[in-house]
């Protein structure tokens, strides 16, 4: 017979899906804000109110910096592809 005993604990999980497609930019930023940021119900009101303003505000920004990670991503892609020649598929990808 085989028994374990452990004190470790696992945080809750979450599954997020999409159907036919990526997540965009925002669904991301906000599972990373939410990563990022615990508010508690037991809070003070004052500081609840604070603290999700500057979730608000972190959302933000991270969609922000992501946006420019995918665009800059896409200009990479399209100058090697027009680098080798195949400009017709790097107009193809800006258009996206």
């Amino acid at each position: 017979m085989f028994s374990f005993e452990s004190d470790t604990q696992i945080g809750s999980l979450g599954v997020t899906t999409t159907d036919n497609r990526g997540h965009t930019v925002e669904e991301v930023a906000d599972m990373a804000t939410k990563k990022i940021i615990s508010i508690s119900d037991q809070a003070p009101a004052p500081i609840r109110e604070q603290a999700h303003a500057f979730e608000k505000v972190c959302k933000k920004v991270i969609a922000y910096y992501m946006q420019e990670a995918v665009n800059n991503h896409m200009c990479t892609i399209c100058n090697l592809l027009e680098k080798q020649g195949r400009k017709d598929l790097a107009n193809i990808i800006r258009r996206l």
